[in-house]
């Protein structure tokens, strides 16, 4: 399946707004535990942002919230500096992928090896579309172990320059 006719380049963002705030020296565990939380929730609200460019989201809140419920259950810090936010919603009239990437050296996205993440793969499904959705996860979690996609994807400097380097693994 050919992904690429999924991603729409709005939904392409290659430098997050997103930045986190600094420590503050004397801080509780707690203190951090809660600003991590809101950070992570401003992130997931510009990715789902990012996605409402597409035209394919329904209520955009409602969406946010979706994304935002899918990520507590487990995070989607997947690989070494990759995460792949998904969500099947009603908000989601039809399957889209997004794209963005965090500047060096990334995010605290609770990824699984405690890595910064940097690239981040947003797939939206409609609840009745598993087939696709389930297709596009697997394809992407092929992609992200290619190391010559993944190089393309980090260096790209431009929406044409992430979708040449998707055509790569395509071949």
């Amino acid at each position: 399946m050919n992904i690429l006719r999924f991603l729409r380049p709005p939904c392409i963002k290659l430098h997050l707004d997103f930045a986190p705030a600094e420590a503050v020296e004397g801080e509780s565990e707690q203190t951090i535990a809660a600003r991590h939380r809101r950070e992570k929730e401003t992130l997931i609200s510009e990715l789902g942002e990012l996605m409402g460019r597409s035209g394919e989201v329904g209520n955009l809140p409602k969406f946010i919230k979706d994304l935002s419920l899918r990520e507590r259950k487990a995070t989607t810090a997947i690989a070494p500096g990759i995460a792949i936010p998904h969500v099947r919603t009603y908000q989601a009239k039809s399957f889209i992928i997004g794209l963005a990437r965090a500047d060096e050296p990334g995010v605290d996205f609770d990824s699984l090896d405690g890595e910064p993440t940097r690239l981040f793969v947003i797939l939206a499904s409609p609840p009745w579309d598993d087939r696709t959705y389930l297709q596009v996860y697997r394809e992407f979690a092929q992609i992200v172990q290619d190391e010559d996609a993944l190089a393309g994807l980090m260096a790209a400097e431009s929406e044409q320059d992430v979708f040449n380097a998707l055509r790569t693994f395509f071949r």
